[in-house]
């Protein structure tokens, strides 16, 4: 990862890097870097990245894959000022417009790039993973052919296949999918997800809620909680759906972390169990969030109007 990180940042002057990047950069660099508190900030809310960027005039952004940098990989995709230019294992690069954008490579490309096949087939697996998550689908597809090339990354192949699946809606596929990279590896997390937003998605919704409760005993953070409260309430279980999404408030707080989404979540799931006064208390925490969008801002407001006239006449 180093070694990427030098890579991506060659000619640069000033580099734009998530939190989780920033222990990893070497001694000795000249180029200009964001903070931990600032890095963090920005990736969760783009305004504090545009506030940022008129004095830091990245000429480099690289944005790891997953949750945390969503917010911010999402507006500079649609941004007419940036470009993504490459897709790598770890993440995005993004640089000013002008720059060439990225294509997906060819197979004699990837070859030389990786004459390895077991290390090709784990690097296209991960390359189409984060294509998936920009919707970019068909590219994806395409490298996940090419990678069947080794048989070594094949549960991880298999759960990005499930994870494209469900991209589209199939469910049934998808679970399918998961359930075969299961069969290799136990442990494959991804899969494992996937299997239990499908099982959902089918109506399984005990089956979903029994698999998401083992997951976060195993592995607890954001997103198994989040999976275990969507899995929960697909259930009808009011009270386990509460209880995740309050330890999903604490988990981001303690990392400090943006939890408007997750306590406007909590506050819907209090309503929805009566607890009126709690929800109200939620939802004017939630409200107060600067990283809601203005549709989730607005959801707030009605939920807040819908409850407040019955604890008003309590």
């Amino acid at each position: 990862m180093r070694k990427t990180i030098a890579e991506a940042s060659s000619g640069s002057a000033s580099l734009f890097l998530p939190p989780v990047f920033l222990p990893l950069v070497s001694p000795g660099h000249t180029f200009q870097l964001p903070s931990p508190e600032e890095a963090r900030s920005a990736c969760g809310d783009p305004g504090s990245f545009y506030r940022l960027n008129r004095t830091r005039h990245f000429d480099v952004v690289f944005l790891a894959s997953g949750s945390l940098c969503a917010p911010l990989r999402d507006e500079l995709l649609q941004s007419p000022l940036w470009v993504l230019t490459d897709i790598l294992p770890e993440g995005y690069l993004f640089r000013p417009v002008g720059s060439p954008p990225w294509k997906s490579p060819s197979p004699e490309e990837i070859t030389v790039a990786e004459p390895d096949q077991a290390k090709r087939s784990l690097r296209l697996s991960l390359i189409a993973e984060n294509l998936i998550a920009i919707g970019r689908n068909g590219e994806a597809a395409t490298l996940l052919e090419l990678a069947a090339c080794s048989k070594t990354g094949e549960s991880r192949r298999l759960a990005v296949l499930a994870s494209l699946e469900a991209s589209r809606g199939h469910w049934n596929r998808a679970a399918e999918l998961a359930r075969a990279s299961l069969g290799i590896e136990d442990a494959n997390r991804t899969a494992r997800i996937i299997l239990i937003r499908a099982l959902a998605e089918t109506g399984k919704t005990d089956e979903a809620l029994d698999e998401a409760n083992t997951l976060v005993h195993s592995s607890e953070d954001a997103e198994t909680l989040f999976l275990l409260a969507r899995a929960a309430n697909a259930a009808g279980d009011h009270t386990r759906e509460i209880s995740s999404l309050r330890r999903l408030v604490a988990t981001g707080k303690k990392n400090n972390q943006p939890v408007g989404a997750s306590l406007l979540y909590l506050g819907q799931a209090l309503g929805q169990d009566g607890q009126r006064s709690d929800a109200l208390r939620t939802l004017d925490e939630a409200g107060q969030a600067p990283e809601l969008t203005r549709e989730q801002k607005d959801l707030v407001r009605q939920l807040r109007d819908h409850l407040a006239p019955e604890k008003e006449s309590e």
